[in-house]
């Protein structure tokens, strides 16, 4: 993961970029560009266990495709977490009518504690959408108000106890399997690194990033090449996606290595929704939700 100040510096640099395509409503970006910069923020600030300290599996289990921590037992600051969703859910209020009209349901419910944040994180941890799903009913101008707003509150802890697993793995060495490495989740994007074109993986809960086989399905790893296809975009030089016939799933690739241009993969993803409208165009699917939960 970039450092902080990197990580803000090429921010408001792709976030021009989001800006001027105009493809998003401006609203929308902006809510982007202060949650995530509030992120990279508090993930410094995060209070979690010390890498030695967090119980994995035995190198053995690893070996045979184990994630070294289980998703639903990942460490995060609770405390963190549950503040940043306050900050999170009154940026929101400010987007549009939907977002606030789902936003002051929220409100409502937090303060006659019908909605138990406890229980909303321990759904993101689970990937519990079922629960998500009785309050997308309750907020249907906004059905994805809650996923997001929790997913982002995680999100910074979830990164900091990831980057202290990191240091005990071995993410540079290839990872043969379908899930990742460090919490079993499956990838949001892939990115092609360094001259060989090395190809890595990151996770679309923990964003840890790990490298895997090249000329392979992510998800059902076919290495069948007549079976592995992509498709490319005008509108997205760089970035392409990556299908399968096999499993009729999709990943979003960049390879910026020819361009004078950074990955930031998170926005990238947001950046990239034109390749998504291919895809859905092909009847493929993709297994994970964006990094901003919709």
């Amino acid at each position: 993961m970039l450092a902080a100040d990197n990580a803000k510096e090429l921010l408001a640099k792709k976030i021009a970029a989001c800006r001027k395509r105009g493809f998003l409503p401006v609203e929308l970006i902006d809510l982007v560009e202060k949650i995530y910069a509030r992120q990279l923020d508090a993930r410094g600030q995060a209070n979690v266990p010390s890498a030695d300290a967090i119980e994995t599996t035995d190198a053995l289990q690893q070996s045979q495709g184990a994630p070294m921590v289980e998703r639903s037992r990942f460490p995060f600051d609770r405390d963190q977490s549950q503040a940043l969703f306050l900050e999170f859910l009154d940026l929101a209020k400010a987007v549009n009518t939907g977002l606030a009209e789902a936003c002051a349901v929220l409100s409502d419910a937090l303060k006659d504690q019908s909605l138990d944040l406890d229980l909303a994180m321990k759904a993101h941890l689970n990937g519990d959408e079922s629960f998500f799903a009785d309050w997308a009913a309750k907020t249907p101008s906004a059905p994805r108000a809650l996923p997001m707003l929790v997913q982002a509150a995680m999100t910074p802890s979830l990164e900091r106890a990831a980057e202290g697993l990191e240091s005990r793995a071995k993410l540079t060495e290839t990872w043969t399997h379908g899930h990742c490495p460090v919490c079993g989740s499956m990838p949001i994007m892939t990115d092609l690194r360094e001259k060989e074109g090395f190809r890595y993986n990151i996770c679309g809960f923990c964003h840890a990033e790990y490298r895997v086989t090249r000329l392979q399905c992510p998800f059902c790893l076919e290495k069948d090449m007549a079976k592995l296809e992509y498709y490319e975009a005008k509108e997205e030089p760089g970035l392409r996606i990556n299908a399968c016939k096999t499993c009729k799933m999709y990943i979003k690739q960049t390879d910026f290595r020819d361009l004078d241009r950074r990955a930031l993969p998170l926005v990238d993803d947001l950046e990239s929704l034109t390749l998504d409208v291919v895809a859905r165009d092909k009847k493929l699917k993709r297994p994970t939700l964006s990094a901003w939960g919709f």
